[in-house]
C-alpha cells in the first residue's frame, strides 16, 4: 500500500505452513516476489470488498445489486 507521501507501509500476515508453501509456489510460478504477490492479492481483495463481494469473508456469495443480473 502507498501512503500520501508515496511510502509503503508494512503489514504482518501470519499463514499456516501449508498456506505459506502454496503462497511461495504461486509467487515463484508467476515470477513475482512474495512481497509483490502479497501486495497484489491485498489490492485485489480490497477492490472486491469495496464492490460488495464478501465471499472471502464468508459473509455472502451473491453478487452486489449494483452489478445487476444482466436483464433489462
Amino acid at each position: 500500500m502507498t501512503t500520501a507521501t508515496g511510502k509503503k507501509q508494512s503489514i504482518r500476515v501470519f499463514l499456516d505452513a501449508a498456506d505459506y508453501g502454496r503462497y511461495l509456489v504461486q509467487a515463484g510460478t508467476h515470477q513475482v516476489t512474495p512481497s509483490a504477490l502479497g501486495e497484489l492479492l491485498i489490492q485485489d481483495g480490497l477492490d472486491r470488498l469495496e464492490r460488495g463481494d464478501l465471499h472471502a469473508l464468508g459473509l455472502g456469495t451473491d453478487r452486489p445489486a449494483s452489478q445487476g443480473s444482466g436483464a433489462c
